[in-house]
């Protein structure tokens, strides 16, 4: 009988701290969001409400990225979800370029699937390797708003021409999408022959 009445001491001293601790975490918590709600900043509230969409992007020889001169690029891309995509591309000299919506591509609305081809197979748009030469970069931002417009000008390709870097690009789509919002990036590397 003794043994039984102190596990039941023990039990209820037990049952005791848990719900002390239970009221510190709960009382903590609440004080974390109090402290959250007070010093919220807009953009990472946004940040929070926005659906990933899982993008990538990779070149018809898979996971080897080395071209010549001359060589023609197809690209695949790969999303999960309905959404507006954004291309750029970064020269190695360091130039940035809007592919889509523009001339490689207009219709910037994608369905989700695998291995989608950019440029389409009948596009007149064709990716050829050029100088300069060096490491190149793909960028593509996947967002729910496609009238997005981006400051640039015709450069002599008939492609637009950005002064903008891959960060501020993605802050700038990030902060117009309202619901959807993802990212990938493709690093090729291209010599002479």
């Amino acid at each position: 009988m003794a043994t039984i009445d102190r596990l039941n001491q023990f039990g209820r001293q037990l049952l005791f701290i848990m719900l002390m601790i239970g009221l510190f975490c709960d009382m903590s918590l609440a004080q974390d969001v109090a402290t959250y709600d007070q010093n919220s900043d807009q953009s990472i509230v946004h940040s929070m409400t926005l659906q990933s969409v899982n993008l990538e992007i990779t070149s018809h020889l898979g996971d080897q990225q080395n071209f010549v001169e001359q060589d023609v690029i197809s690209f695949f891309i790969s999303l999960d979800k309905a959404t507006y995509l954004y291309a750029f591309y970064q020269d190695a000299s360091g130039d940035v370029y809007q592919l889509i919506p523009g001339k490689a591509r207009a219709e910037h609305y994608f369905q989700p699937g695998f291995y989608i081809p950019f440029p389409a197979k009948d596009s007149a748009f064709q990716f050829v390797v050029q100088a300069p030469f060096g490491e190149e970069q793909i960028w593509i931002f996947a967002s729910d708003q496609g009238q997005l417009e981006f400051k640039g000008r015709e450069s002599k390709q008939g492609i637009k021409r950005l002064n903008q870097t891959r960060l501020d690009l993605a802050s700038s789509i990030k902060a117009a999408s309202g619901r959807l919002f993802g990212e990938a990036r493709l690093i090729i590397h291209t010599r002479s022959q």
